[in-house]
C-alpha cells in the first residue's frame, strides 16, 4: 500500500500537475492584455505604471501593503497619450510573492 501512495504521488508530481508554476525566489513573466492582438499597430510611444505590493504572512493576520496606480487610462494621461493600441501586463515577485511589483506597459500614440 505504501509503495502504490508513493508511486502515486511521484506520478502526479512528474506529470507536472504537482509543479509550482512560479518561480519560488524571483519571478518575472510578460502577457498581452488583450485576448487577440494580431495585426494591431503598437505605435511610437510606451509607457509603464505599476503598482507594488509588499505582504507579511503571520499566523494570525496577513499584513500587507499596496501603493501606487496600473490604470491604463491614468498611465495614458500621465505620459500624454491620446490613443491606446494595447498593453501589456508583466509582474515581478520575490521570495514567495512577499513583494510583488505589477506593472502594466501601454502602447500608443
Amino acid at each position: 500500500m505504501v509503495r502504490l501512495c508513493i508511486a502515486a504521488t511521484l506520478a502526479v508530481v512528474i506529470s507536472g500537475c504537482g509543479v509550482i508554476s512560479r518561480g519560488i525566489l524571483y519571478t518575472d513573466t510578460t502577457q498581452p492584455l488583450c485576448k487577440d492582438a494580431r495585426g494591431t499597430i503598437l505605435g511610437d510611444v510606451a509607457s509603464r505604471g505599476s503598482s507594488k505590493r509588499l505582504q507579511i504572512p503571520t499566523t494570525r493576520v496577513d499584513i500587507g501593503a499596496e501603493w501606487d496606480s496600473r490604470a491604463i487610462g491614468d498611465i495614458a494621461r500621465e505620459h500624454g497619450m491620446k490613443t491606446v493600441y494595447a498593453c501589456d501586463s508583466r509582474r515581478q515577485s520575490v521570495l514567495f510573492g512577499l513583494w510583488r511589483r505589477d506593472e502594466v506597459i501601454v502602447y500608443g500614440e
